[in-house]
C-alpha cells in the first residue's frame, strides 16, 4: 500500500492520540530518582561518603538514568494510522494491527471510565502503565483481553473484536475516528 494511501495523525485529525497529562512523567521519574538517593543520604547521614569508587557505590546513577531516558522515549511514542483495510496502534514498545473486518463497529462506544468503570482495563499482561497512561496487553473485567492506548480515562473508544476481545485506545475525537472507521468497513463490504 502507498504511503500516500495510508491516513496518519498528521493528514487526519481523527487519527490524533489524546494528549496526557504532563504530570505522567512524575510517575516514573519520581520513584526513580526517590530510589536514586536513598543509599547516598542513608551514607551521608552515617557520616560517610556518600559515593566510593565501587560500581555498587554510583552504579546506580548510571544504570537508572538511562532506563528512565529509554522508557520517557518507549512513552512518548503513540499513534493511530488507519489505510482502507487495518488500522494500526503503535504505543511504547507494542504495535498491533487490526483489520477493519475484525471490527464490530456496531458495538462499539466511547466511555468515560468515571462514568462506566467496567470497561476500565483490569491487570496488565504484558503492557506499560502508570496512572493515566495504559498501552499494550490487559485483562478486561469481562473475562476477556483488550489491547489498549489510553492517555485520557474521559474518552476511550472501545472497539469489540470478533474473537471476543477489545480495542481501548484515546483518540482526540474518539467520535470522528469511530465514523471514519465505519465509513471504510463498509465500502470495504461493497467493494
Amino acid at each position: 500500500m502507498s504511503t500516500a494511501a495510508q491516513r496518519t495523525a498528521s493528514s487526519n485529525p481523527a487519527l490524533q492520540v489524546a494528549k496526557p497529562t504532563s504530570s505522567l512523567l512524575f510517575w516514573l521519574w519520581g520513584p526513580m530518582l526517590l530510589v536514586m538517593s536513598i543509599d547516598p543520604l542513608i551514607r551521608l547521614f552515617a557520616g560517610k561518603l556518600p559515593f566510593t569508587a565501587s560500581f555498587n557505590s554510583w552504579g546506580g546513577w548510571l544504570v537508572l538514568p538511562l532506563v528512565g531516558a529509554a522508557l520517557t522515549l518507549a512513552y512518548r511514542r503513540r499513534e493511530l494510522r488507519l489505510d482502507a483495510r487495518q488500522l494500526t496502534i503503535a504505543s511504547t514498545l507494542y504495535t498491533r494491527r487490526v483489520p477493519l473486518s475484525s471490527m464490530r463497529l456496531d458495538r462499539a462506544r466511547i466511555v468515560n471510565f468515571a462514568e462506566n468503570p467496567d470497561f476500565k482495563p483490569g491487570m496488565k499482561s504484558n503492557g506499560f502503565q502508570f496512572p493515566g497512561f495504559r498501552a499494550g496487553h490487559f485483562h478486561m473485567k469481562d473475562g476477556g483481553k483488550g489491547f489498549c492506548l489510553i492517555t485520557d480515562d474521559s474518552r476511550v473508544l472501545v472497539i469489540p473484536l470478533r474473537d471476543g476481545n477489545s480495542l481501548l485506545i484515546s483518540p482526540q475525537q474518539p467520535r470522528a475516528l469511530l465514523d471514519e472507521l465505519k465509513r471504510l468497513a463498509d465500502g470495504s463490504r461493497r467493494a
